[in-house]
């Protein structure tokens, strides 16, 4: 029997909102997303599988900080020097638009065990009795992975990254711009499919499976274990595949306060009930206030709910104001031209008899147009 870790998408330099790790100084969601991958190393340390695939997008960016790079050396040679082969394949995230570009896992071929696969190639990963047939994140990778043929000796696993087509529609799709969509449907004889991108642990079909991500990393993934996947693979054809979970950050998305028929005083106590409930200590949180008036929006206690919720990682409340279609259309809110609404703050406030209101003006349309200008350069 072999035994392999299935693991994909740690997005190692991801990192989020302004909370500070005390220890380090390093951004929180950043040393998250390292801890979720060093607590898995540890495992496959104590644990000792014949191999560890990962299936794509081990750095969050194509030029990862030389932290996130220092980090992922020191994980991959513990796994080295432990004599695990690790075998991980190009994401989307880390796949660079431009060859001349260059990958950053060609830093770590050097490593013996460390086998990196990013050039836009089907390559074949061989160990003792199995066979690894890995396809990178590719432009056409559809004909990459028509190239796949399982070898007649030993166990054969595919490794991909892509977004997996079922029944005729593409689905398990992260809604990014450079992701691809293939077909496994004619990839027969495998043992097992290792996939990575989408974000969800799940079973495509009897041996086909993606390991989901280690972290969580937007809110559409509140409701989802982390982990990575121990695939066993029987001497008589058989696969066993068993889920085991990381022990990470809590996220919640709490029941949202719909603010209709509720006055000014009942909504900032119905937000302070919630933020209160949840105990948000440690947590990244979000709490959806929907139908907000905007006129009871603006006496809300927010430094209050600030005190409530210093003690999250994150906090985040987000309104959804009510569009009262009775009031005509010119008392509805507009926001014109950043020139046009700074012409109108300084023609409508009194800031003072000793200021030269022409001059005032005079110099913050300067500068506005000094940073659209700069702006502009920079794109």
């Amino acid at each position: 029997m072999k035994r392999i870790f299935h693991v994909a998408d740690t997005h190692i330099g991801y990192s989020a909102y302004r909370k500070i790790d005390e220890a380090t100084g390093l951004n929180q969601r950043e040393v998250d997303a390292y801890e979720a991958f060093k607590h898995f190393v540890d495992y496959a340390l104590k644990e000792k599988p014949d191999a560890v695939l990962h299936a794509g997008d081990l750095f969050d960016s194509v030029r990862p900080t030389n932290r996130a790079i220092s980090f992922v050396l020191s994980q991959l040679i513990r796994l080295s020097d432990a004599d695990i082969p690790f075998v991980v394949i190009s994401g989307n995230h880390e796949t660079p638009r431009l060859k001349e570009t260059g990958s950053v896992l060609s830093l770590f071929e050097h490593i013996p065990g460390i086998h990196v696969i990013y050039e836009s190639n089907y390559k074949i990963v061989e160990f003792d009795g199995l066979s690894v047939h890995a396809v990178p994140h590719c432009d056409d990778i559809e004909a990459e992975k028509k190239k796949l043929k399982p070898n007649n000796a030993g166990s054969n696993i595919a490794l991909l990254h892509a977004s997996v087509q079922g029944a005729g529609q593409p689905t398990f799709l992260m809604g990014e711009f450079n992701e691809q969509i293939v077909s496994i449907d004619d990839l027969t004889g495998f043992d097992y499919i290792a996939l990575g991108h989408f974000h969800g642990c799940t079973k495509v079909r009897a041996n086909a499976y993606y390991a989901g991500s280690t972290e969580r990393f937007s809110f559409n993934e509140v409701n989802d274990a982390k982990g990575f996947l121990e695939v066993n693979l029987i001497e008589d054809g058989g696969t066993e595949v068993i889920f085991h979970s990381l022990n990470i950050r809590e996220m919640a998305d709490l029941e949202p306060i719909v603010c209709s028929g509720l006055n000014a005083q009942e909504i900032g106590t119905a937000i302070k009930h919630h933020i209160q409930e949840c105990n948000p200590q440690n947590k990244v949180v979000r709490l959806k206030v929907q139908d907000m008036p905007l006129h009871v929006y603006h006496s809300l206690d927010f430094d209050d709910f600030k005190r409530l919720t210093k003690s999250a990682v994150h906090f985040e409340i987000k309104y959804e104001f009510r569009m009262d279609s009775e009031l005509p259309y010119a008392e509805q809110p507009a926001f014109h031209s950043l020139h046009t609404e700074f012409d109108k703050f300084i023609g409508k406030y009194t800031i003072g008899t000793d200021v030269d209101k022409g001059k005032l003006k005079a110099l913050g349309m300067k500068y506005m147009q000094e940073w659209e200008k700069d702006n502009e350069e920079e794109g």
